[in-house]
């Protein structure tokens, strides 16, 4: 029996050396059980109310290739502190035959009553995230209430951290922090105010944004101006001396990870003035007001317009390494020359978004259906046949096998001690159908014939190829991810004096990958290459 251990710790008032304990507790479990230990997984600083931990999906993958058969952990809440996602990993790792050991809170999935110990354990991880997420909520808005910073950083601003007078350490023994002010940067502040007056005066985003990067102006993050950054800036009230806080319920995304928002009803704001922190006057803020009311719809249809159209995000410009987006009519361009400006980008060549589509899709078909391109893919279809004996279903089936010949040798030798009940003959036969269904399996995989599956392979590269006409874009977010797979995530796009050139990828590994899974599928083999 080979075990693994898995750890975690979330980086909320833990430290690093909190996976080590964990795993230290892991193997003197497993020592007292006289079972060795073969695989270690661990992910650092990262919260258990998310699925996408690279560890923890590693586990889970591997437990499906029956690498290891018990799994370790401090607590159930190291594997989540969702309680949907608790049950699901737990329900699939028994169903796989692995047996889970919580050391601390005395879990155990091979006894009786497990599933009420996990049941209650998921309930508690979730009641204490939600109490973490109260608490935290309440004390930032009585932070929020005192005119305090309970936000990142806002252009314009310095963060003052404000130190616990009674000499408090936090977990890194440095002075524990009780609240941030917020403290005006001149440097910053002048050119806040600078924004205003020129959005004021009749000028746009983009020539705003493009003068700064001129003048070699840093943003906050200390690279250049977009447009969107100008819009941040002229839309929040906080330069007015009025903070508001609670606007917003952030929350994230359960398998990604991701935060997330939605608009808090407006009686739930909490809104403060604060005369000290306001930058720009009120005779500048009104016209900013009345001219963003009138132009309101205008940034967001240019910004949402770049998903409806076919190669926006797949080109990139190869000066700058910006992305290739709708510029103008029906025109793609460099978004770094668009929204930064010639000092960021200088290839300001525009192109028609249907010659676009036409000549590229053309290409890229070109490109495939090369005798060249052509017999690499049969060069590598082949090799890829020839090594499916060695893949993971071959390992599956004779791990399989060995189960089922122990278990019939066990039967056996309760025969010959005499054990005999009326049950015994029929657990020999299914133990022996068993292996003989498993060893027909295992035949049937070794002798995969090449001229039996190679043109299917092929009839799917054909198809992926005629698959780029004229009806191509009607289901766009499909037809991006068919173009993504074809020629890669980026195609690269040159200017050549006064028009452009676009470089296109050899992916054909990709597209090896992708029709050699569909071939094998066909036939029920289930390569994974």
């Amino acid at each position: 029996m080979i075990a693994a251990i898995y750890a975690r710790y979330s980086g909320d008032r833990q430290r690093e050396a909190s996976n080590e304990d964990q795993i230290r507790v892991g193997e003197s479990w497993a020592a007292r059980e006289k079972i060795k230990v073969g695989y270690y997984y661990q992910d650092k600083a990262i919260t258990g109310a998310v699925r996408a931990r690279p560890d923890y999906l590693k586990l889970l993958d591997d437990a499906a290739r029956g690498l290891f058969q018990i799994l370790i952990v401090h607590d159930l809440s190291r594997l989540s502190r969702d309680d949907y996602e608790l049950k699901g990993v737990l329900r699939k790792l028994i169903f796989i035959g692995i047996r889970i050991i919580g050391v601390a809170d005395g879990y155990d999935s091979d006894r009786k009553g497990h599933k009420i110990h996990a049941g209650f354990k998921g309930l508690m991880n979730e009641l204490h995230l939600d109490d973490i997420r109260a608490w935290t909520h309440k004390g930032m808005a009585g932070k929020a209430e005192d005119g305090f910073n309970c936000g990142g950083r806002t252009y314009g601003y310095r963060n003052i951290p404000i130190e616990d007078p009674t000499g408090k350490k936090d977990a890194y023994n440095r002075p524990a922090i009780i609240a941030v002010r917020y403290e005006i940067d001149e440097t910053q502040a002048a050119v806040v105010k600078q924004i205003h007056e020129w959005y004021a005066a009749g000028y746009s985003y983009k020539w705003i944004a493009h003068e700064l990067n001129r003048q070699r102006i840093p943003s906050s993050r200390n690279t250049t101006w977009a447009i969107s950054a100008i819009k941040v800036i002229l839309e929040n009230e906080m330069y007015e001396g009025i903070l508001i806080w609670n606007r917003r319920n952030w929350v994230k995304h359960p398998e990604t990870g991701k935060r997330t928002y939605k608009e808090r009803p407006k009686e739930e704001w909490i809104i403060k003035e604060n005369p000290e922190l306001r930058i720009v006057p009120p005779d500048t803020i009104e016209p900013v007001r009345l001219r963003q009311k009138k132009n309101s719809n205008i940034y967001q249809t240019n910004t949402l317009s770049a998903q409806r159209y076919l190669f926006s995000g797949i080109m990139v410009c190869a000066e700058c390494g910006g992305n290739f987006v709708i510029s103008g009519k029906d025109r793609y361009g460099c978004a770094s020359n668009k929204c930064r400006g010639p000092e960021v980008c200088s290839n300001g060549v525009t192109v028609s978004r249907h010659i676009v589509e036409e000549r590229l899709l053309r290409g890229i078909k070109e490109q495939l259906a090369s005798p060249g391109n052509f017999e690499k893919f049969k060069r590598g279809a082949v090799r890829v046949l020839e090594e499916h004996k060695n893949t993971d279903q071959s390992e599956m089936l004779q791990r399989q096998l060995k189960d089922a010949t122990r278990e019939r040798d066990n039967i056996l030798t309760a025969i010959k001690a005499g054990i005999i009940t009326p049950t015994t003959k029929t657990a020999l036969e299914s133990a022996e159908g068993a292996m003989q269904d498993i060893e027909r399996r295992l035949k049937e995989t070794a002798t995969i014939s090449v001229s039996g599956i190679l043109p299917k392979a092929m009839e799917r590269y054909q198809q992926a190829i005629e698959g780029l006409n004229n009806e191509f874009g009607k289901h766009m977010p499909q037809a991006r991810d068919i173009i993504k797979s074809l020629v890669g995530e980026k195609i690269r796009i040159h200017r050549r004096g006064d028009h452009l050139e676009a470089e296109l990828q050899d992916n054909s590994t990709a597209i090896l990958a992708k029709c050699m899974n569909y071939t094998f599928d066909s036939f029920g083999c289930g390569g994974r290459i």
